[in-house]
């Protein structure tokens, strides 16, 4: 019997595999060993950082809703939801069944995030002053400053227009800075960051006083001025050199308006401001606020013609914000005329400066001297990046420009562009005289070119045909080059809106336009009612005077049809109008429409043909904002489909392409405003401009309003056959004749389908016979 043998396997190891991996192995047993010797002694942890703490500090820190302001002046910010019931429910969290909350939010982003407006100015002027002083302080502060308001004991007989007056029944001038903190806790208690109290006889360098405040972080806690030491030891800031609070100060003044209403009685306006900030506070005036002191500069008996001279000389009151008291108007608008003065020739200085420094600090950049573009501190020339991206160069004489848009070969100068063209040749004038010993007298434009480079700016070239006055006149040409610079980009303010308002559509049907309306009814429901967009179409059926029929009445049924379908009645309604002529202006149906809805409504001007889009309805809430601006989109409008395709079937979809439609700027059918801004301009037409101008004429009027036009990619509509009635308003026929003859298709396709019907009506020729002989010959339809 054979014994089994025991098998043994060898395993030869290469350590010289293994010497990478070691260094890693041993270095995680010694990070894990580490680790955990270092755990039960560290204190950092959260758990014992939450343990150390108390309950109702950690509690208070997480209700709290105001701005917690450390002892370094950061602070921090915490968010917070804004929730509120809904209508008619019950208020209280534990019970059973009860309401749920709903996000109501408010109509401006800012609200929601709680950003405030920078500055309120408050002036106390008085029944005397408020044409002199008043006037002059409102021309040279208003448009630096957010809000300006004045306040007086007494309603004059007349005020001067275009100013915010605010007069008190109480005839007690002294008490005048109570009664202003009553009103502003009434009706701007927190909407602004700094709030500005002072006399319209101080002189206020308006600019300089919002970049004051604009420097100072909102969470400091400000009360400066111009200390002034009165009532025994306590020092007020003084109402004639101004006083700025924060808002954080004004909370607390406000809260103790009943004490300041009582205490505070006496005969000084200074004193009693003083006495009530310092009680609600406990605070004095302070001169300077993070080393920056509010400058500041007191004048006796002033007279410009005689002081200036050594006050210029002191630095303190070149620096100063404030100057005061101010005789009468007219120093103050010499003063202000200094202070202009000042400011242009400190800018230049700066300019020269940083030249200088550019030009040094080139040769050490890459190519050195060379690198310099022209003019200095301007970007340099835009390159493009391939022949589709070619800036083009603008053809111009002194009466006319040639090809300056894709639509037109010459137009003549007018308006700005005339104003520009003779700008810069007088300026090129001037600086070659400046150059030649003023040896030249201006002959004629012999050749003009610009371009607008994004980069730069607006740039020219011309040849200028000049008289040389040393040389019997003769006529010699220069070449000149000038850049007018791009300014400083600045961010216009803007209410920013939130996208949750209802949007109303107006939708105007002729009898021409009811084939069209059962597309846009389908469109709306897919878009709005099948989504439930927050949104409601009124259409309005326009009838010709005298009609025998109701030609709508398909179209009302459909109007049923979906008021069933959906049950929304409050979703779609309309309403019918007559008119004796064929052209009706927009007044015809807004001033019926506009009787329908409340002034807080958005409307929004629809056509027939149109394509409807979530996101355009989300941009028309963004772009129309209540007192502030009305949205005139520019839409997409579609080429003839029998021009611009060869064969049927057409396409459904419009494509934003070059060949199959153009941006039609002269379309002004589309446009949103609110109610209560349609009606405030509608009041200040009279019957002439009523009959003659249309709606967008009217928002440019209406100074009041932004007009807002800006290209819309989800506004497309398709062809429209337009007619231009001669009855229309003459600017507005002339408009839709242009408009006819630019959207039926490019130059190119006409030019093709021309050339085709050319051969073909030359090859009937040769067979001797008549173009209309020929069966494969389709006529070409231009017209509407």
């Amino acid at each position: 019997m054979r014994t089994p043998r025991r098998l043994s396997i060898s395993i030869k190891i290469d350590m010289k595999c293994l010497r990478p991996l070691l260094t890693l192995i041993i270095g995680l047993c010694l990070g894990i060993t580490m680790s955990m010797m270092y755990a039960p002694f560290s204190e950092d942890s959260c758990e014992t950082y939450v343990s150390k703490q108390d309950p109702q500090e950690l509690v208070k820190r997480r209700e709290t809703k105001s701005l917690e302001v450390q002892q370094d002046g950061e602070g921090k910010f915490e968010p917070r939801l804004r929730l509120q019931e809904k209508p008619g429910g019950n208020t209280g969290v534990g019970n059973v069944g009860g309401s749920t909350k709903k996000l109501i939010r408010p109509r401006y982003a800012s609200t929601e995030l709680g950003i405030l407006d920078k500055l309120f100015v408050a002036v106390i002027t008085s029944r005397n002053t408020i044409d002199t002083l008043g006037v002059a302080f409102n021309k040279t502060v208003q448009h630096h400053v957010t809000k300006l308001v004045f306040f007086m004991d007494d309603k004059g007989q007349s005020l001067p227009s275009g100013m915010s007056v605010v007069s008190f029944a109480d005839k007690r001038p002294h008490l005048i800075p109570i009664h202003i903190l009553k009103y502003i806790a009434e009706h701007y208690p927190d909407k602004f960051d700094y709030y500005m109290f002072v006399s319209d006889r101080t002189y206020i360098r308006g600019e300089t006083l919002f970049d004051f405040v604009s420097g100072v972080s909102v969470s400091h806690h400000m009360y400066l001025g111009c200390p002034k030491a009165a009532d025994g030891t306590d020092v007020y800031c003084s109402l004639d050199g101004g006083i700025i609070i924060s808002q954080s100060i004004l909370s607390q003044v406000l809260s103790e308006m009943e004490w300041c209403t009582t205490n505070c009685h006496s005969s000084d306006p200074t004193i009693n401001m003083g006495k009530c900030l310092q009680h609600a506070t406990g605070r004095s005036c302070q001169g300077h606020i993070n080393f920056h002191p509010y400058g500041h500069t007191q004048v006796h008996d002033f007279d410009f013609d005689d002081d200036i001279v050594i006050l210029k000389e002191k630095e303190t009151f070149n620096n100063s914000i404030a100057v005061y008291p101010m005789p009468d108007d007219t120093n103050y608008y010499k003063l202000h005329r200094y202070f202009c003065i000042l400011e242009l020739n400190l800018t230049e200085q700066a300019i020269a400066k940083t030249t200088e420094n550019i030009i040094y600090m080139s040769q050490f950049a890459p190519g050195g001297r060379d690198s310099i573009t022209w003019p200095v501190g301007v970007p340099e020339p835009y390159r493009p990046k391939n022949r589709f991206d070619v800036i083009r160069w603008d053809y111009f004489t002194e009466t006319h420009i040639y090809f300056d848009d894709d639509f037109s070969n010459v137009e003549e100068l007018k308006g700005v562009d005339k104003q520009d063209i003779q700008e810069v040749i007088k300026l090129s004038v001037d600086k070659l005289n400046a150059k030649y010993n003023n040896g030249f007298l201006y002959s004629h434009l012999a050749n003009g070119y610009r371009r607008f480079d994004p980069q730069r700016g607006m740039e020219y070239t011309m040849d200028i045909a000049l008289r040389d006055i040393s040389a019997a006149n003769k006529e010699v040409e220069k070449r000149v080059h000038l850049v007018r610079p791009l300014g400083q980009v600045e961010i216009v303010p803007m209410p920013y809106v939130t996208e949750n308002t209802r949007i109303n559509l107006i939708l105007p049907v002729t009898e021409e336009d009811k084939d069209g309306v059962g597309n846009f009814l389908d469109s709306y429901a897919h878009t709005c009612l099948d989504s439930g967009d927050n949104t409601y179409l009124l259409i309005v059926f326009i009838y010709k005077q005298g009609f025998q029929e109701d030609t709508f009445s398909v179209l009302k049924s459909m109007i049923s049809y979906y008021e069933k379908k959906y049950q929304s009645s409050d979703k779609i309604a309309w309403i019918s109008l007559q008119h004796n002529s064929s052209y009706y202006s927009e007044f015809f149906i807004l001033d019926e429409v506009s009787l329908k809805f409340p002034p807080d409504s958005l409307l929004l001007m629809c056509t027939v043909g149109m394509e409807l889009a979530a996101d355009y309805f989300n941009r028309i809430r963004m772009n129309t904002i209540q007192g502030w601006q009305v949205f005139f989109p520019i839409g997409f409008w579609q080429y003839k489909p029998n021009l611009i395709f060869d064969r049927k079937p057409y396409p459904t979809v419009i494509d934003i392409n070059g060949k199959t439609g153009h941006y039609d700027a002269n379309s002004f059918e589309h446009s949103s405003f609110y109610n209560a801004d349609f009606i405030a301009a509608r009041k200040l037409l009279t019957s002439t401009e009523v009959r003659n101008e249309g709606l967008f004429d009217m928002f440019v009027k209406y100074q009041e309003i932004h007009v807002f036009r800006a290209i819309e990619p989800d506004l497309k509509h398709r062809y429209k056959p337009m007619e231009c009635y001669p009855s229309a308003p003459e600017k507005l026929y002339e408009r839709c004749l242009s408009r006819r003859a630019v959207g039926l298709a490019t130059r190119g396709q006409l030019a093709k389908l021309v050339f085709e019907h050319n051969d073909k009506a030359q090859q009937a020729s040769a067979n001797m016979k008549g173009p209309e002989d020929d069966p494969n010959m389709e006529p070409i339809r231009l017209e509407n």
